[in-house]
């Protein structure tokens, strides 16, 4: 397990996936062999990343996603509302397929949470 979660990067979704055992035990061993990374990644890709080899980086084209999500929230548009227009102008998720409030409600509120991590650094 060393191997695929150090060396290999995988997360503990991926070596369950993979492996299948159990992803809780996979965590839970993890944590209790003291196994840290660097930087612990999302088992998939992000809405506004995209990968350039084994790097993630910024999807420019997603980002301008993204911020027209923040322009119209704070213009007072509810996500359900936000998800109608990005639908409406069919503007692809990830995976190509149809924008959900909760959706659109999850990336907003990460992308705010992100910068206020970054103005905090600032300070």
């Amino acid at each position: 397990m060393r191997k695929l979660y150090l060396e290999k990067g995988l997360s503990s979704y991926e070596i369950s996936k993979l492996t299948g055992w159990p992803r809780s035990s996979i965590s839970d061993a993890t944590r209790a062999l003291g196994f840290k990374k660097e930087e612990i990644k999302a088992p998939t890709l992000r809405f506004g990343e995209k990968l350039v080899g084994t790097t993630r980086v910024v999807h420019k084209g997603e980002q301008k996603v993204i911020e027209k999500m923040i322009s119209l929230r704070e213009k007072g548009y509810s996500f359900k509302r936000i998800s109608e227009h990005l639908n409406d102008k069919n503007i692809p998720t990830k995976l190509g397929g149809s924008w959900y409030p909760s959706t659109v409600k999850d990336i907003v509120k990460r992308e705010l949470k992100k910068r206020e991590d970054w103005h905090a650094c600032d300070n």
